[in-house]
């Protein structure tokens, strides 16, 4: 297989994370908020504001650039960062498919097989096979549809054990805000 990377301009590979044919991005969602919630919320002044745009419009480059050359893209969170919250992966999926060419089925192959491949881990987990580790989620809706309905798991497997009803606790303010941004 021919290395792709090597024809890509530097502004793919940063601030993008880049391990040979593999792009994984920063989350997205993270940017955004500092990008478009204001000041009296976030603190986060005109310079900070301004910083994180750039980053965010390299972010969105890299990312648009390695679906353009066919490079492996892996999915994930930084929940570390403000008003950014551990269960709306969802999110960040259709952020992906607003602002490059991926449709719902390609975004969540990439938050699943990808990335197990990408880790290393893909004989364990990351697709549906004989062998491999049990874990899924049940969802009442189909996300092929409407990516929204990965927010709303109905039941979860983990290694093959069942949990019926899996409880998040959400922060209603901060999904409202988001909302209202995203």
């Amino acid at each position: 297989m021919e290395n792709r990377a090597n024809r890509l301009p530097l502004s793919c590979l940063f601030p993008v994370f880049y391990i040979g044919l593999y792009c994984i991005d920063s989350y997205f969602a993270g940017w955004v908020s500092h990008c478009e919630i204001g000041y009296e919320l976030t603190k986060v002044n005109e310079t900070v504001k301004g910083n994180s745009r750039l980053v965010y419009d390299s972010m969105l480059k890299g990312l648009r650039q390695a679906v353009e050359h066919e490079i492996k893209i892996g999915i994930g969170t930084d929940a570390a960062m403000s008003y950014v919250t551990h269960y709306d992966m969802w999110r960040e999926l259709d952020h992906y498919m607003r602002q490059t060419k991926l449709n719902a089925g390609q975004v969540i192959e990439r938050v699943t097989k990808s990335n197990a491949e990408i880790l290393g881990i893909d004989h364990l987990t990351g697709s549906i096979d004989i062998g491999k580790q049990a874990d899924l989620i049940v969802l009442e809706h189909n996300p092929l549809d409407n990516i929204k309905a990965l927010s709303n798991v109905a039941m979860v497997m983990v290694r093959g054990n069942f949990i019926q009803t899996p409880s998040v606790t959400r922060i209603q303010e901060v999904d409202e805000l988001l909302d209202s941004v995203w």
